[in-house]
């Protein structure tokens, strides 16, 4: 295993239940969701249809969620709400990737035209994605809930002795069920009451999620079409298409995204359960990009040490020494593995160094002899230079063995070879080739002599 896929692996463990409820027109639907270091799976799920009055339905719906966690033993630890779709805004804004830092005070200046309701009626979150392939623009997904159905969310949690970790939207809880499921590219087709809606999940982000009209268009075009919008970058790509009734040619169930062992045995989760499932999911690590659209002093998740802090804690110190342990069986090996490359390489280097030892003494004897050549060859150059006239210059000096060539010009060479072999240092002066007219009284001269010792 890779170091940097133990690590994310790491970041992502945990041992916590997630409880995800979602509120679908009159339907609710709530999942229990655990996971165990990075083995996650649904433990029970179930919907309740409300009926009577609509002012009765927060009671209703309190008295089954309490009835229903009683009845499965689910301790309440992170729980979240994915409000109704029909009460979520969602807009997009391109920007300049440079501007990616500062997306929230952008949208806060274009809120009012992003979503044509008063901001101050809002609880709004963002996320931003890359846009096109260049890498110039980045795309800000804004999410918004009306602020009363936020408050009446956190007033169901309350009302069903629920601490309230997260509000979440629909769509948002979606994208999280896709990135749990690993797919990269996925477009899904779910229906609210009468209407129905194509939601983009592009590498687990939320990239579009609007009302569709079968009439209009057929399933696959609508999909192209937003594609192309939504997803520029992903141009030509086929996503895997679900939704819970497949009509087309295609199309898989919303189940069928996530491996078989993830429901319990014989469930067939609606797709508000599988809302239920992905809200959940996004408390457990599983998001992306993590939004809550629940103000920060609404959150009343339980906080402290406890025992699945601990049991984490324990796992991940287990997770450690285990790698600490690889690391030092490996550096061992390693270790090994360089003493005996050592003691193959250790003749080598010693007979280098032997031969090393040999040369230095080779040089120093060349540089003695070298020294002692140059001296000589000094003296015999300030002989030379002493003897020649001053109407005379030399233009070549060359010492080989025993004897020395000197080019040069003179106003009378013939004259040279008296004064050279007059010297104790010179014998067996003699022109090398016929001197010629250099000037009107110069002539141009090649010299060699023997040297004497």
């Amino acid at each position: 295993m890779e170091i940097k896929s133990f690590f994310r692996g790491i970041v992502k463990a945990d041992f916590a239940d997630g409880l995800g409820i979602a509120l679908r027109g009159d339907v609710v639907s709530v999942a229990h969701v655990r996971k165990r270091l990075n083995s996650v799976r649904v433990v029970a799920l179930a919907s309740t249809r409300l009926g009577g009055p609509a002012e009765a339905h927060l009671a209703e719906a309190a008295s089954f969620l309490r009835r229903w966690v009683a009845d499965n033993g689910v301790e309440p630890t992170r729980i979240s709400i994915a409000v109704d779709r029909s009460v979520t805004f969602l807009g997009t804004l391109p920007i300049p990737a440079s501007a990616a830092a500062n997306a929230g005070s952008v949208v806060g200046y274009e809120l009012d035209r992003l979503i044509p309701v008063p901001a101050d009626a809002l609880y709004w979150s963002h996320l931003v994605r890359p846009v096109g392939t260049v890498g110039e623009r980045v795309a800000v997904t804004v999410v918004a809930a009306p602020r009363l159905a936020v408050e009446e969310a956190a007033a169901l949690a309350a009302e069903a002795g629920l601490p309230l970790s997260a509000v979440t939207a629909e769509p948002l809880a979606l994208s999280d069920y896709v990135a749990f499921s690993g797919h990269p590219l996925a477009a899904l087709l779910t229906r609210v009451g009468t209407r129905e809606y194509l939601t983009l999940v592009a590498a687990g982000v939320l990239a579009s999620s609007r009302h569709l009209d079968p009439r209009a268009l057929s399933r696959a075009e609508a999909i192209a079409r937003e594609m192309e919008t939504a997803l520029p970058e992903c141009s030509g790509e086929a996503p895997v298409r679900a939704s819970h009734t497949p009509v087309e040619s295609g199309e898989v169930t919303l189940a069928e995204l996530v491996g078989a062992d993830f429901f319990p045995i014989g469930c067939s989760p609606t797709e508000s359960e599988i809302v239920a499932v992905g809200a959940a999911l996004g408390q457990l690590g599983e998001s992306k990009v993590p939004i809550n659209l629940l103000p920060e002093a609404m959150v009343q998740a339980s906080t402290g040490l406890g025992l699945r802090e601990l049991a984490l804690s324990g796992a991940m110190i287990v997770m450690s020494l285990i790698l600490v342990a690889t690391m030092a069986a490996k550096n061992l090996a390693i270790d090994a593995a360089l003493v005996g490359e050592v003691e193959r390489i250790e003749p080598m280097v010693e007979q280098a160094l032997r031969r090393q030892d040999k040369n230095q003494e080779t040089l120093e004897k060349v540089a003695r002899l070298e020294k002692k050549s140059r001296s000589r060859v000094l003296t015999y150059m300030k002989a030379i230079t002493d003897l020649v006239p001053s109407t005379a210059y030399l233009t070549t000096f060359r010492f080989r063995e025993d004897r020395i060539e000197v080019d040069g010009i003179a106003n009378k060479a013939s004259d040279l070879i008296a004064i050279l072999e007059a010297s104790p240092y010179f014998a067996s002066v003699d022109f090398t080739a016929p001197t010629t007219k250099y000037l009107a009284d110069q002539e141009r001269f090649s010299l060699r002599m023997k040297v004497e010792e």
